[in-house]
């Protein structure tokens, strides 16, 4: 479990804790205001007997408050523990976690690396140097295909990250066991071109879905 999933845990915990703490702070009040009731409708005439009755009267007087006091605290506590818990399961649902983050980031890169090869090859690059780069950086781009999206994330995050996980999979997979003769075919070269045009479409919506700047992840190319 996360650190997310501990607090989400933790906060519905306490939440639930500090209700029946609150229930059972008001039925203590509702009690002890039904005997100061009996107890005021019993007033002595006899002035030893009063005192001792006013201390009770006094003494449940300072209970009730006690008791309300108690229960407001706990409806307070228990307030703020949901909301804090429902933030933490929000947040988990909008936002990418560690590991899905850095296959989004990496494979970002490393679609923009082959790329560049990829071009290189149509404006006369050494096939064979190319190809030898396009094995390491395809067999790396398909190690993050194979990413489960975490489980936290919305079912519509799922959906867009398995799609994008699927694409790069299958992109990498194809580019890496094409041999240095075909990527000679420019024919070839301008479907992988327009593959990743695809690939890079669903890269945007996933930016925009989960927030992540791009102009800054530009800066670092």
């Amino acid at each position: 479990m996360t650190v997310l999933d501990w607090l989400f845990v933790g906060c519905l915990s306490t939440a639930v804790l500090t209700v029946f703490l609150g229930i059972f702070s008001i039925v203590l009040f509702f009690l002890t205001n039904k005997e100061y009731k009996l107890i005021k409708q019993k007033r002595p005439k006899n002035k030893q007997k009063k005192k001792r009755w006013l201390r009770m009267r006094r003494r449940l007087e300072q209970k009730k408050k006690q008791y309300i006091k108690r229960f407001v605290v706990a409806m307070i506590i228990s307030g703020i523990s949901v909301g804090t818990g429902l933030y933490a399961r929000y947040y988990q649902m909008t936002n990418l976690s560690a590991n899905d983050g850095n296959a989004i980031i990496q494979s970002y890169f490393l679609m923009d690396e082959i790329n560049k090869n990829l071009i290189g090859i149509q404006n006369g690059a050494d096939t064979k140097k190319t190809k030898d780069k396009l094995l390491e950086l395809t067999s790396l781009l398909a190690s993050y295909g194979t990413t489960t999206p975490s489980n936290a994330l919305s079912k519509d995050g799922q959906r867009i990250l398995n799609r994008y996980y699927a694409q790069i999979r299958d992109y990498s997979t194809g580019l890496y066991s094409q041999k240095e003769e075909q990527l000679n075919d420019e024919g070839l070269i301008l479907e992988y071109l327009e593959d990743s045009k695809r690939i890079t479409g669903t890269q945007k919506k996933i930016f925009k879905q989960f927030s992540i700047n791009e102009s800054a992840l530009k800066q670092k190319k």
